[in-house]
């Protein structure tokens, strides 16, 4: 990273993208971390608070680097690095912000909210990606949604194929419960479960389980909590169908 002036340049192999220093200045003042990655997912810029959340000494040590060349706490599960890279490729070609959970609780004590929205150039295109986070005091999850590893969970529906009650039935299925656990889960009679999920398969044009899994996570809905277990969201708060952190 070099200095000139007003504005900070960042380079690698493939370009070279120059930050105004008002932006990086006021960023490096903040507590909640920041970072801005280019179009390769490459970190062109991190501020102390991303650092200290990944467990390295200083942000210089992410610059220039995708988040599976850091050495870092937070990149030691390769599928986790993959599906971060899978939401900056999303966010920069929907031109859409997303919202994640992140749960990482044995690498770091608090899970907390990833916020991705799109990063534009002088010329109004997209040039990578700004991501922000915070971490959450408390986290109140039904005690039905099991998460046993490091997770990276969708707040923002996927798309508008399934309604909200689907997807309740989805994530269900999808930690491979069966119907009738589904219908003590959520207290409704077996009958019920088995007809909505009956109406899942013909939706999805399926017969079998197992293809029924692979068209949801083909939509990235194995990623999706439904808002309904979430059983108190702390300073997470629902606006316009948009996450606010």
């Amino acid at each position: 990273m070099s200095h000139d002036g007003n504005f900070v340049q960042t380079k690698h192999t493939s370009q070279s993208l120059i930050l105004p220093k008002i932006l990086t200045n006021t960023l490096d003042q903040l507590h909640d971390p920041y970072v801005i990655k280019d179009l390769e997912s490459r970190y062109i810029y991190a501020n102390r608070a991303v650092a200290k959340l990944a467990g390295l000494r200083s942000p210089d040590n992410m610059l220039s680097k995708q988040e599976g060349e850091i050495q870092s706490r937070l990149t030691e599960n390769s599928s986790i690095v993959d599906e971060w890279q899978n939401q900056d490729r999303l966010v920069m070609q929907s031109g859409k912000a997303i919202t994640m959970l992140e749960i990482h609780l044995q690498q770091v004590e608090k899970p907390y909210i990833v916020r991705k929205i799109p990063f534009y150039g002088e010329d109004d295109q997209c040039i990578g990606v700004v991501a922000y986070s915070r971490s959450l005091e408390r986290l109140n999850l039904k005690k039905f949604v099991k998460i046993n590893a490091p997770s990276s969970l969708l707040l923002n529906k996927p798309d508008e194929f399934f309604t909200e009650q689907e997807c309740e039935f989805i994530f269900l299925k999808l930690q491979r419960m069966s119907n009738k656990d589904i219908a003590n889960t959520l207290q409704i009679a077996s009958a019920t479960v088995d007809q909505q999920i009956g109406q899942l398969y013909e939706k999805c044009g399926v017969t079998h389980p197992d293809d029924f899994i692979e068209f949801c996570e083909r939509r990235n809905y194995h990623r999706y909590l439904p808002e309904s277990f979430l059983q108190q969201k702390g300073n997470v708060f629902k606006k316009n169908n948009n996450f606010i952190i």
